[in-house]
């Protein structure tokens, strides 16, 4: 890991940023007007912060690039 990058174009980076939309999301109750049920929007936003979480981590040990400061 000796070559350097910018940090907008680390997989990590942005998958982190979608788990914390995600999050913040559903902490803060978005609610939509096409669906009604609650619950499956609540179930959806679950998983998506989970897997942009669980991604960040699988991109974060396969790289070979550090972030530049």
């Amino acid at each position: 890991m000796t070559d350097l990058k910018p940090i907008l174009q680390s997989r990590t980076v942005w998958s982190s940023v979608v788990g914390l939309i995600c999050l913040f999301a559903q902490v803060f109750g978005v609610e939509t007007r096409l669906i009604d049920q609650g619950a499956l929007v609540e179930a959806i936003l679950q998983v998506v912060t989970g897997a942009g979480l669980v991604g960040a981590i699988v991109f974060r040990v396969a790289a070979t690039t550090r972030l530049a400061p």
